[in-house]
């Protein structure tokens, strides 16, 4: 079962801007832009997961940490509504940690949400995008309130036999489909990922299980690693990874180990809805008959 937050999860008040653009894609990948909500970083999750490459992003932090002045955060939300003309207009909040596990300790979801709810009422693109390896519990203030077209959420699972080795402080992927289960028949929007796969493990009960939920949108990836996070994680995970060819490029699995992780669930999810990539090349999309050009992976509007 997953650890409750640490009691030196640490709250603070933000000093540099909330949102941001992300557009750092290494070369070759096929990735859309979109904006970031840094509301919190690291995950409460513990242990963390053996591959999170958050471990390289905030290696220098002693603890987790969660800003605290969500009186200014919401106000900057509400301006990059008030945006027209940008690069994209999904707001993701879980890529610098995950959307919901600060929800115990720093309680803000139901305030964001409503932010968005005036977006839909007033017209706009803008939506928020939480995705989280979180379960029903952390799920709660979803739960609560009715959903909102200008929100999605989306949850991340793996095969259970993979996560209980490389996932152990997450919700256990049973209570992460309930979960997801639950959100979808509340009515909000629902995103599914299957990632990391690792070679060694089988997908297809995961992909039915994710089949039956019929998200708006399925994303599949890999076990992969940038350099850095190779040189602070050491305890031989990625030793299967081929090293990048490109200096800021990501250590994969050869190709035809990743084809032969992604063609079962390909196959099972093709006619359900749409499916993307994380964070992978032209040429895996291509050989799976995926439209790379359309970029319909999970960060995607």
């Amino acid at each position: 079962m997953p650890s409750h937050p640490e009691p030196s999860c640490r709250l603070r008040d933000r000093r540099s801007r909330f949102v941001d653009i992300f557009r750092t894609t290494p070369a070759r990948t096929v990735c859309p832009n979109f904006y970031v909500l840094a509301h919190a970083n690291g995950c409460t999750f513990r242990p963390r997961c053996e591959y999170c490459y958050l471990k390289s992003t905030f290696w220098h932090l002693p603890r987790q940490e969660a800003f605290s002045n969500l009186d200014r955060m919401l106000e900057e939300v509400r301006r990059w509504i008030a945006q027209d003309g940008l690069e994209s207009y999904v707001l993701n909040s879980g890529n610098l940690s995950d959307s919901l596990a600060f929800e115990e300790v720093r309680p803000m979801m139901a305030r964001l949400v409503d932010v968005f709810r005036n977006a839909d009422a007033a017209g706009r693109p803008h939506t928020l995008l939480l995705v989280t390896k979180g379960g029903v519990r952390q799920c709660a203030a979803l739960l609560e309130s009715p959903p909102c077209p200008n929100v999605i959420v989306s949850f991340s699972v793996n095969c259970p036999e993979a996560a209980q080795v490389y996932e152990r402080g997450a919700a256990p992927v049973a209570d992460r489909i309930e979960a997801a289960r639950r959100v979808r028949a509340a009515g909000w929007r629902l995103r599914m990922r299957i990632d990391p796969m690792f070679v060694g493990h089988d997908y297809r009960k995961v992909a039915a299980e994710v089949r039956a939920l019929r998200p708006e949108r399925v994303t599949l990836g890999s076990l992969r690693a940038e350099p850095h996070l190779l040189r602070v994680v050491d305890h031989g995970l990625f030793a299967a990874l081929e090293k990048p060819a490109e200096k800021s490029g990501l250590a994969r699995y050869p190709l035809a180990a990743r084809l032969a992780l992604y063609r079962p669930a390909v196959e099972a999810l093709r006619d359900v809805c749409p499916i993307g990539l994380c964070e992978e090349t032209r040429d895996v999309w291509d050989a799976l008959g995926l439209d790379a050009d359309a970029k319909c992976c999970n960060c995607g509007a």
